[in-house]
């Protein structure tokens, strides 16, 4: 179930401060992108339907049936993705589906905001080669993460139509997203919404652009980590150039180049936006606490510490968007 913390559902949407109720929303909204709104084929049903065919038109019929049919799912998921925002007062407006890239937009009148909000990384190819092409582009003096980019931009021009249609109630925008989710969510802020009176909130996002990427960035950005969250850190800049130094000392034939020219591409990207960092803690939440921008050495140590105190397997399940959600409200609830 989905928004079932009916106290928080009161955002302070007047301001674009970081809000604790706001950010356990957008990680709700996160978690719902995963949501398999688009509808599905079944890739054994397609085999066996077409199975020892040989005749065209037996095979564009059942081709067209599985499509109708792709179709009536489709139409079935989006009226329960509808039925899900409605219980925290919001309707769906449009979905984005295009290449491996999924999206939602939604708008509540009760709280005057709409929302966008991307589908992290699945167990999908177009995913997998958005997240490993590491090649660069340079985009305004700002190099970004190219399959992040064409990623995004595969359903860019559609997320902006779908705005315009929005642009009368004038509600400010909140852009979500979790994993590449929260990479593209980084990339819709900034060309789609750099001037919103809304925010971003991402969790437990990748390194998408160097530096220079957010200068002209005024939407407030909140970057959320979840204690040992590997995904935000792999590999920190400081790790990156001290590998670097080593295989290229090492020098082993053919794998130390490969390896070095892999570290170099990704070695200028840098994090955006306001860090708030969720700490490991008891099950019952008692002693989280939410930190605001934490020193390096702060972190490296709470991550050691917890890693080693769960055989690494934090690395991994601190990465889970339900944990954000989970931690989130249990922070919220204490403070509100």
């Amino acid at each position: 179930m989905y928004f079932e913390n009916k106290k928080l559902l009161k955002p302070p949407v007047n301001r674009a401060a970081y809000s604790d109720r706001t950010a356990w929303l957008m990680a709700e909204m996160a978690r719902l992108a995963y949501f398999n709104f688009e509808g599905s084929l079944n890739i054994d049903d397609i085999a066996k339907s077409l199975a020892g065919e040989s005749s065209e038109k037996t095979i564009k019929d059942v081709l067209s049936k599985l499509i109708d049919d792709k179709q009536q799912t489709s139409d079935k998921a989006k009226k329960e993705l509808d039925s899900y925002l409605t219980l925290s007062e919001f309707t769906l407006v449009d979905v984005f589906n295009t290449e491996g890239t999924q999206a939602f937009l939604a708008s509540s009148d009760t709280y005057g905001m709409n929302v966008l909000a991307f589908r992290g990384t699945e167990a999908d190819i177009k995913d997998i080669k958005a997240d490993l092409n590491g090649v660069t582009i340079e985009i305004n003096g700002a190099t970004i993460h190219s399959g992040f980019y064409n990623a995004f931009n595969y359903v860019k021009k559609d997320v902006e139509t779908a705005l315009q249609s929005l642009s009368s109630n004038g509600y400010p925008l909140y852009v979500t997203g979790h994993s590449l989710g929260g990479a593209l969510a980084l990339l819709a802020t900034k060309f789609l919404a750099s001037d919103s009176l809304g925010a971003c909130y991402t969790y437990g996002s990748p390194r998408v652009a160097s530096s220079l990427f957010g200068d002209d960035i005024k939407t407030p950005i909140y970057r959320i980590v979840n204690a040992a969250d590997l995904v935000p850190r792999v590999p920190p800049a400081y790790v990156q150039y001290f590998l670097i130094a080593i295989f290229e000392i090492a020098h082993i034939p053919f794998i130390s180049s490969a390896i070095v020219k892999l570290l170099e591409k990704t070695v200028g990207y840098r994090h955006h936006g306001d860090m708030r960092f969720l700490t490991a803690c008891n099950t019952d939440y008692s002693d989280l606490r939410l930190l605001q921008n934490p020193t390096i050495i702060d972190r490296a140590l709470r991550l050691t510490k917890r890693l080693l105190a769960t055989m690494f397997k934090a690395g991994a399940t601190d990465h889970f968007i339900k944990t954000y959600s989970n931690k989130l409200a249990a922070y919220a609830e204490r403070r509100n």
